[in-house]
């Protein structure tokens, strides 16, 4: 199959190329390989998923006559097992006649419609149940619920990779080594992402069910699993969906798509301060500037927010329909690329932009690639752009594959198309992420929905040497 020259960079466009087809021939495999985790989730180990502790348990709660228990004791049992919402909505979908309920009763339930009214307007997600349910929608990583590896983090700085897994253990592995330190605890369940401190080699912030478990994973000690004393839980009302540490590893934000707060946190006096804006209800994904003088806050509604970090005012963005499912910053910090949740199409906002309106840059729409491959599609899932800013990977809802192309962000932003990475017959891409310090180039990771970890490496000049 022959090959295509574009830049310095040879590969096959618009088809399917292995790991070993992208090396240039100046990057040696063994180079390459020799200094990277090599990672393989063993599937068949992972319990599966499960359903909510709470759920679970209903199945050995013995069934009782209803016209022998009270509304007030269903009330008290709902409210003891799975909370006061789901006991508040038993009472308003009960037939309050049945039970001959008091005054107090219904004006209860009056009371609690009228506010599940005004919270719909303010907070979409609020009535979702389950912190689960909003992961699911909002995550980058496709199928997050059966997905082998949930989530990819590659440390700034070192040659450090977290895995988080299905069943909420989180993996690190340092250079080559073949055994990672496995990170894992009680209150750590339902990880929906994770950031490494900057400037500090053994920080890991893992966002979960109970808010940001912080850890300090010793990069000198022997173990294999950090004790309990090595973490620091900031506690969250609701189920987290982002985290991210600043460029200076001073601050770190956290939100979540049921909480209207945005947090960010001093970690080291355990303190947060809340930044609140009325649109657009919770957080569903934060991105830091490369520069830290801003940041991007996704929300479940058809707004996003741009917070400036010297006064923390935020400047919101409108989004024609549905809400941004993914975003990344360029390197010069003053773009930032998005796709939405309901159109095939890549937007750029810019900070130097006269007008304040979003530029479109690419279009997905049913765009025919190869017989191999068939169609390059549709909605966005997720957005990897390299630290140098010339490497954009991109994953679809609908598609298996890995789209690729070659950047351009300075003075206007452009992108060429440059090939498909596909995986192994019935493996999709799962999550991906570029390794930020890779010095031959761009070195992009897979996360397969097999369990296999595949690393990428891209072979080029930087634009400002080329000629």
């Amino acid at each position: 199959m022959s090959s295509q020259l574009i830049g310095m960079e040879s590969f096959r466009e618009y088809s399917s190329f292995a790991a070993d087809d992208f090396v240039h021939t100046d990057l040696s495999k063994t180079h390459v390989e020799n200094q990277l985790p090599k990672v393989n989730i063993n599937v068949p180990v992972l319990p599966p998923t499960k359903f909510p502790r709470n759920e679970a348990a209903l199945a050995f709660i013995p069934i009782k006559d209803g016209d022998k228990i009270t509304i007030w004791k269903q009330f008290l049992f709902t409210w003891r097992t799975q909370g006061i919402y789901q006991a508040l909505e038993l009472l308003s979908q009960t037939d309050l006649k049945k039970y001959s309920a008091s005054q107090m009763t219904y004006g209860l339930v009056t009371l609690w419609k009228t506010v599940k009214v005004v919270q719909h307007v303010f907070m979409p997600l609020s009535n979702m149940s389950s912190g689960i349910d909003t992961i699911t929608m909002f995550s980058h990583t496709k199928d997050w619920s059966t997905s082998p590896a949930r989530y990819l983090a590659w440390h700034p700085h070192c040659n450090k990779l977290a895995v988080a897994t299905r069943d909420d253990t989180v993996l690190v592995y340092t250079g080559s080594a073949s055994t990672p330190v496995v990170v894992r605890h009680s209150s750590q369940k339902n990880i929906s992402s994770m950031s490494w401190r900057p400037l500090c080699s053994a920080q890991l912030a893992v966002g979960c069910a109970s808010g940001v478990a912080l850890w300090t994973v010793d990069p000198a000690s022997l173990g294999t699993r950090p004790s309990a004393s090595c973490l620091t839980t900031l506690p969250h009302p609701t189920s987290i969906n982002s985290v991210a540490w600043d460029p200076q590893g001073k601050f770190l934000a956290s939100g979540s798509a049921q909480d209207s707060s945005l947090y960010i946190w001093n970690v080291e006096n355990r303190e947060a301060t809340l930044l609140q804006k009325i649109r657009g209800g919770g957080y569903t994904f934060l991105t830091w500037s490369p520069t830290g003088d801003r940041l991007l806050a996704c929300t479940p509604g058809n707004v996003f927010k741009i917070w400036e970090t010297r006064t923390w005012s935020a400047e919101i963005w409108d989004v024609m329909n549905g809400y941004v499912q993914s975003a990344a910053w360029s390197p010069c910090g003053t773009k930032a690329i998005f796709a939405d949740s309901a159109q095939p199409t890549l937007y750029c906002v810019s900070k130097i932009c006269s007008t304040k309106a979003a530029t479109v840059v690419a279009d997905f729409t049913e765009t025919q690639s190869s017989e191999a491959t068939g169609r390059l599609s549709r909605l966005v899932q997720d957005l990897a752009w390299d630290s140098r800013g010339e490497r954009l990977a991109v994953t679809f809802r609908s598609s298996d594959y890995v789209a690729l192309f070659r950047t351009r962000y300075s003075p206007t932003l452009s992108l060429f198309p440059c090939g498909i990475l596909k995986g192994e017959p019935d493996e999709v891409a799962s999550t991906i992420q570029f390794k930020p310090d890779f010095e031959n180039g761009a070195l992009l990771t897979v996360a397969w929905s097999s369990g296999r970890i595949q690393h990428v490496p891209f072979s080029f000049l930087p634009q400002h040497l080329e000629t």
